[in-house]
């Protein structure tokens, strides 16, 4: 069998550990400045490759919530080309903008930059960059993972709990209101840092407004002057930094996906902490997951459904069958679909392999020991069925 093609832009992809990242373009794959790594256009689509060593990867394909089905669909396809250029090997995770995985975030110790506009922007050289600036400003915003989004420079963009970032080109301002949180404060610098030091070679100069948060003159006169102080938002306009998709009361639910009546029925059997008894290796589980899990309640013959509401991950068991797992993708678009929890219309499904869970998906269960796994081999070549066939 003759091997498949993959895009010249790869040829070099997963030889040394490390991130590497491409920008889709009008059907066709660019490589982003290391510089710029971390920042992200909201009309664009990315795809993102961690490399553990020459056997361990992870790939993302990245989505901005303007990016357009051109580029959703290239990204796609140029991933599963990816996949095929480290022959299989890849775990493949879909991120859209606002709800990256957990694990999207340990790559960019920054924070992560929204940017307006797409791959028309172009990516340029730090003194045309300069040249005619026009000042932007980013809300930094986050408890754990800090965003910083691009929005107006307008006063209506501030408020009184959220650290913003006023980019002037040669001068970035940090602005500080008394009730921004700690870590917000501490990405918002770094962020301003790395734009300093990485985007324009450390020509700009920073400048911190703390205890001058409702003074500084330069800041001000960008939105209306310092009158305009008494017209911000309170700190509860930028809304709540927690996850207030989440129901922390609810408990987990258990649902069997069988199709030995001859075709697929779903059917709730347990509301409270599934029994690793109550599976059945002939079929496949729906786990809702809301609270805590139990290790397991996973079974390698299946394919299961974990509902961590905003991530809909699919587990993939080593004696998972075909049929198991195109049913099990096409349920949990229904399940997602049908639910009546209340959560974000972007929540996203990712796929994982038995033995090679990530931290946030271990996260769902009580006690995660991974030498249950040991000895089975994760069936790599079927990840890319479930999301792109």
């Amino acid at each position: 069998m003759a091997a498949r093609k993959f895009d010249p832009k790869f040829k070099n992809a997963g030889k040394q550990p490390g991130l590497q990242i491409w920008r889709i373009k009008e059907f066709s794959v660019e490589d982003v400045p290391k510089e710029l790594y971390g920042n992200f256009y909201e009309g664009d689509s990315y795809i993102i490759l961690h490399t553990k060593n020459s056997n361990s990867f992870d790939v993302h394909f990245w989505l901005g919530r303007k990016t357009t089905q051109d580029e959703m669909g290239t990204a796609a396809i140029k991933t599963v080309e990816l996949d095929d250029a480290l022959g299989g090997l890849p775990v493949q995770w879909r991120e859209v903008q606002d709800h990256e995985s957990a694990l999207f975030f340990t790559y960019f110790k920054n924070g992560i930059k929204y940017l307006d506009g797409g791959h028309e922007t172009g990516f340029n050289h730090v003194v045309d960059q300069l040249e005619n600036f026009k000042p932007k400003l980013f809300h930094c915003k986050g408890k754990r993972n800090v965003r910083c989004t691009q929005v107006p420079v307008i006063k209506e963009s501030l408020n009184l709990g959220d650290v913003f970032i006023l980019d002037k080109g040669k001068d970035l301002y940090v602005w500080m209101p008394p009730e921004s949180g700690r870590l917000e404060r501490m990405k918002g610098v770094q962020q301003a840092e790395s734009i300093r030091d990485q985007e324009r070679a450390g020509r700009p100069k920073i400048h911190v407004l703390d205890g001058d948060w409702n003074t500084n003159n330069e800041w001000w006169k960008h939105f209306g002057g310092k009158q305009s102080v008494g017209w911000i938002k309170s700190p509860y306009g930028g809304g709540q930094d927690e996850n207030y998709w989440l129901d922390k009361t609810a408990q987990i639910t258990l649902y069997r996906c069988s199709d030995s009546s001859g075709k697929l029925t779903v059917e709730k059997i347990k509301t409270g902490h599934p029994d690793a008894k109550q599976l059945d290796t002939n079929d496949c589980f729906i786990v809702d997951a809301d609270a805590e899990g139990g290790i397991y309640d996973l079974d390698g013959d299946d394919v299961m459904i974990l509902d961590g509401i905003n991530i809909i991950y699919v587990w993939v068991g080593t004696g998972a069958n075909k049929d198991e797992k195109d049913h099990a993708k096409e349920t949990a678009q229904m399940y997602l679909e049908a639910s009546s929890v209340a959560r974000h219309k972007k929540t996203t499904i990712d796929i994982v392999f038995q033995g090679k869970e990530p931290p946030t998906f271990k996260k769902f269960f009580r006690a995660w020991d991974d030498k249950l796994f040991q000895g089975q081999l994760p069936n790599y070549k079927n990840m890319r069925s479930l999301l792109f066939h």
